[in-house]
């Protein structure tokens, strides 16, 4: 039999720090792989010096795969892979394919470990909990700045305003800490003239109806006396029509010295047919940005250096990273990692994001592939136990471990419905889905208002004004956040990077997080008349009734010491 087997270059091969690699090898589930051993020795030796046994690690439904760690004293590594077949078999996998001894395999190999492709992750990412902020609809502080065109409950359309500010999110911030909350991000700040103000007209500008730079800096500092973080949102994919260098471009044409900062198609800016590149589809008020340019990136690199040197910023999430030239992220990292080496850097990226979690960019992405998983299995029943828990192991695989630590756990955001809303006003549906976001690794983001049960569709409806009527909250919600984030604050397994699936069968999943040498905090979901047994009293329960078959799915929390 032809042994089918999966290694590649990124995902299943990079450093944990300067001294040890981690390997995974997937081998497909029809081979019947009963273990895999790695054999290992610096590039530059005759022969392989040690061998390691790797840890089974589950199976995605396509292959079974298998992970460990292995020490580079050198820096250097060849290694090929042992696989011990249920058959009795054996064979041994290179770089060219498979061997039947160990003496005929190429080793792979990987060459020296650069401090660069090493992704360091912040410590204290592992335990935070974040809270996503709209600025305009969150909470107005001292008078308003800016005439609301609507009144603070009303639906929102794409261009109402209503009058959210700095001062408000500041003096909210008790109420944050309370949630358990040491995480704010807010949407952009800066001077704009939409209420997103994802369309900036001036980077080094707080915009008006937000309030003013000491405003920020006192945001900043108030949250940092209470143990709360603040990421601010960088938006340098595009900037808005009014910005500047855009303005002049567009009264000068190619004869502009900040032409090369943009991607126009002609010698002059036609607003009408817009021949230049935008956000998105030819949205003309956000041309695209072109960090290629070293003008352009130097000035951008100033924006992101500026707030965190003059307010002490402990983070930024970039709007539309993925579509920024890759060049640009390798400097701002090592210059934002200069000024505060604990800085956290995010990216937005939807889709598969391997590319930027490699060491050079960001520390982890939001996360809505993950998202997408928990929605289907815990919101719409479209996934049992079994194919949540190969997805899962699919997906956790994507990536180093160490970008799980910083990996931004959503159920909702600014972009998307509101999570009770796609759950069809089922709250005990909504609890579990955070609880797989609090459990899961990463860090738990809950979208502002989605702690007490506020609804809306898409934008701009997700983006109501914030329910400060105690009366109206779905109090058995925001204390299932309340306690799930003291939860992750309090248990360290909850910060460790492994997570093991011990059942996936129809109507269980159990899963463990924490290392195997100290405490393990496990997860259980039963449905019907499953059970797992556990020691002690819950640390958290919760039910939520199924609409498929309408038995109760319960979720229980414990502790272990092993």
């Amino acid at each position: 039999m032809t042994l089918v087997w999966q290694h590649r270059f990124g995902s299943d091969v990079y450093p944990l720090d300067e001294r040890t690699l981690a390997l995974v090898m997937r081998i497909a589930r029809c081979a019947h792989a009963r273990a895999v051993r790695v054999h290992v020795a610096d590039r530059y030796e005759p022969a392989f010096q040690a061998v390691h046994a790797m840890e089974t690690c589950g199976t995605d439904g396509t292959w079974d795969v298998f992970a460990c760690d292995v020490a580079v004293p050198t820096r250097r590594l060849q290694y090929a892979f042992e696989v011990q077949l249920a058959s009795g078999h054996t064979a041994y996998v290179g770089e060219t394919g498979t061997a039947s001894s160990l003496q005929e395999v190429r080793p792979f190999h990987y060459p020296y470990i650069h401090a660069s492709r090493v992704l360091t992750v912040p410590d204290w990412a592992a335990q935070s909990v974040a809270y996503q902020i709209f600025p305009d609809r969150f909470a107005i502080g001292g008078r308003p700045l800016v005439e609301p065109s609507d009144p603070w409950h009303a639906r929102p359309t794409p261009t109402s305003v209503f009058g959210g500010n700095l001062r408000g999110i500041t003096e909210k911030l008790p109420y944050l800490r309370d949630l358990g909350v040491n995480l704010v991000y807010l949407t952009p700040i800066f001077q704009a003239p939409s209420n997103h103000k994802y369309d900036t007209e001036d980077y080094f500008a707080i915009d008006p109806a937000f309030g003013t730079f000491d405003d920020l800096q006192a945001l900043v500092q108030t949250a940092h006396l209470l143990g709360i973080r603040i990421v601010l949102d960088a938006v340098f994919n595009h900037a808005g029509f009014n910005f500047a260098p855009f303005q002049d471009v567009v009264r000068r044409g190619r004869a502009s010295p900040y032409a090369s900062w943009f991607f126009l198609h002609g010698d002059r800016v036609d607003v009408q047919q817009v021949n230049y590149e935008t956000f998105a589809t030819r949205l003309r008020e956000m041309p695209k940005l072109n960090l290629a340019e070293p003008a352009a990136a130097e000035y951008f690199l100033q924006v992101a250096r500026h707030y965190v040197l003059e307010c002490d910023i402990d983070g930024w999430r970039f709007d539309v990273a993925n579509e920024i030239d890759p060049s640009f992220w390798p400097r701002l990292r090592a210059e934002l990692r200069a000024i505060k080496p604990d800085i956290l850097l995010i990216g937005e990226i939807w889709h598969d994001s391997l590319p930027w979690l490699m060491g050079y960019a960001f520390d982890g992405v939001m996360n809505y592939p993950l998202r997408d998983l928990i929605l289907r299995y815990a919101i719409d029943e479209s996934l049992d136990e079994a194919g949540f828990a190969q997805a899962w192991v699919r997906l956790f695989l994507q990536y180093p471990r160490p970008a799980w630590r910083a990996m931004w756990n959503l159920l909702g955001s600014h972009d998307t419905e509101r999570i009770l809303t796609r759950a069809q006003g089922d709250v005990s549906k909504v609890g579990l889905a955070l609880a797989l976001t609090f459990t899961l690794p990463g860090i738990p983001m809950v979208y502002y208002g989605d702690e007490i049960g506020m609804e809306g569709e898409g934008d701009p409806d997700c983006r109501r004004g914030m329910v400060w009527d105690e009366g109206a909250w779905h109090r058995d919600l925001r204390d299932a956040v309340r306690r799930l984030a003291r939860l992750k604050a309090s248990h360290a397994a909850l910060a460790a990077e492994r997570t093991v699936i011990l059942r996936a069968e129809p109507g269980v999943l159990h899963y463990v997080r924490g290392t195997p040498q100290g405490p393990q905090i496990h997860v259980a979901i039963c449905a019907g008349e499953n059970t797992v047994p556990h020691e002690g009293a819950p640390l958290f329960a919760w039910a939520s009734t199924s609409r498929a078959s309408g038995d109760a799915r319960r979720l229980v929390i414990w502790e272990s010491d092993r």
